[in-house]
């Protein structure tokens, strides 16, 4: 896949996750779609690349919201580089290894800002369903990049 689409990828991923509305009926919580990106890029990646895609998906996470400024990207990269040394090991194709992945790295983003905000009983329930959308999200972030970087590959 090539910087024009990753690129493109991350722009438009991140201008969902912040214009599309809270779910009310969950606590407030809005979905989140640039941990399964930065999941993505872990295990499809070489490190460096999968380094870059994380820090620029964290910086614009961090440049839509509200909190400290780089918390997100160090939290992204770190996912990342885990990610990325243990991606030799996982299965990427499986399901489970996509949601696992993705419900991990969204739980350690929003663990990281609740440390800075304060851990109470409801912002470990939304943490909790962040968690859980991030793992329904990311085998369909999976199947929506894998068949544009098919369709994209030269022949």
């Amino acid at each position: 896949m090539n910087f024009l689409i990753v690129t493109t990828s991350l722009l438009i991923l991140a201008a969902l996750q912040a214009r599309l509305p809270t779910v009310h009926w969950l606590g407030g919580v809005r979905i989140e779609f640039l941990p399964a990106l930065v999941v993505y890029g872990g295990l499809t990646f070489r490190r460096g690349a999968s380094l870059a895609l994380a820090l620029g998906a964290g910086f614009m996470q961090d440049a839509l919201s509200a909190g400290p400024f780089g918390l997100t990207a160090l939290a992204y990269g770190i996912a990342a580089i885990i990610l990325a040394s243990v991606r030799t090991v996982l299965d990427r194709d499986l399901p489970w290894v996509q949601m696992g992945a993705g419900a991990l790295t969204s739980a350690g983003v929003s663990f990281a800002a609740c440390c800075v905000v304060g851990l109470s009983f409801v912002a470990f329930i939304k943490l909790l369903l962040l968690a859980i959308i991030s793992a329904v999200v990311a085998p369909l972030l999976f199947l929506g990049l894998d068949a544009v970087r098919y369709v994209t590959r030269p022949s």
